[in-house]
Protein backbone atom coordinates (compact mmCIF):
# COMPACT_ATOMS: atom_id res chain seq x y z
CA UNK A 1 0.00 0.00 0.00
CA UNK A 2 1.46 3.32 -0.92
CA UNK A 3 1.67 6.47 1.98
CA UNK A 4 -0.60 8.65 1.43
CA UNK A 5 0.46 12.31 0.56
CA UNK A 6 0.00 14.13 3.61
CA UNK A 7 2.23 11.69 5.68
CA UNK A 8 4.51 11.81 3.18
CA UNK A 9 4.30 15.81 2.89
CA UNK A 10 4.78 15.68 7.10
CA UNK A 11 7.95 13.32 6.74
CA UNK A 12 9.42 15.70 3.80
CA UNK A 13 8.77 19.33 6.35
CA UNK A 14 10.70 17.42 8.80
CA UNK A 15 13.85 15.98 6.89
CA UNK A 16 14.43 18.96 4.92
CA UNK A 17 13.54 22.01 7.24
CA UNK A 18 15.65 24.51 4.84
CA UNK A 19 12.73 24.23 2.47
CA UNK A 20 9.27 25.28 2.26
CA UNK A 21 7.21 21.68 1.08
CA UNK A 22 4.27 21.53 0.00
CA UNK A 23 1.45 19.44 -2.08
CA UNK A 24 -0.17 20.73 -5.36
CA UNK A 25 -2.95 19.03 -6.55
CA UNK A 26 -3.55 18.04 -10.09
CA UNK A 27 -6.10 15.99 -12.19
CA UNK A 28 -5.75 12.46 -10.48
CA UNK A 29 -2.16 12.84 -8.74
CA UNK A 30 -0.49 15.52 -6.59
CA UNK A 31 2.62 17.50 -6.94
CA UNK A 32 5.25 17.94 -4.31
CA UNK A 33 7.09 21.70 -4.46
CA UNK A 34 9.64 22.83 -1.91
CA UNK A 35 11.10 26.17 -2.08
CA UNK A 36 14.25 26.88 -0.71
CA UNK A 37 13.53 29.22 2.74
CA UNK A 38 16.85 31.12 2.80
CA UNK A 39 19.93 32.02 0.17
CA UNK A 40 22.51 29.62 -0.35
CA UNK A 41 24.00 26.56 -1.71
CA UNK A 42 21.03 24.07 -3.05
CA UNK A 43 18.28 23.76 -5.55
CA UNK A 44 15.66 27.31 -5.58
CA UNK A 45 12.90 25.12 -6.18
CA UNK A 46 11.67 21.15 -6.97
CA UNK A 47 8.71 20.19 -8.71
CA UNK A 48 7.72 16.42 -8.92
CA UNK A 49 5.45 13.93 -8.54
CA UNK A 50 7.85 11.33 -7.09
CA UNK A 51 9.08 11.81 -3.29
CA UNK A 52 12.11 10.20 -4.03
CA UNK A 53 13.02 12.17 -6.57
CA UNK A 54 12.74 14.91 -3.77
CA UNK A 55 14.73 13.68 -1.66
CA UNK A 56 17.70 13.19 -4.04
CA UNK A 57 17.02 16.62 -5.38
CA UNK A 58 17.09 17.91 -1.65
CA UNK A 59 19.98 15.55 0.01
CA UNK A 60 23.31 17.12 -0.41
CA UNK A 61 26.02 14.90 -1.69
CA UNK A 62 28.52 13.56 0.81
CA UNK A 63 31.56 14.88 0.98
CA UNK A 64 34.74 12.38 1.00
CA UNK A 65 35.60 13.82 4.46
CA UNK A 66 31.99 12.71 5.94
CA UNK A 67 31.96 9.24 3.76
CA UNK A 68 35.81 8.59 5.80
CA UNK A 69 37.83 9.31 3.51
CA UNK A 70 41.19 11.29 4.06
CA UNK A 71 41.87 14.46 2.12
Amino acid sequence: MKTPPDLTLTALREEFRGYRVWLEPTPGRYRFIARRLRPGAGPHTIVTSDPAELRAALTPPASPRSAGQRP
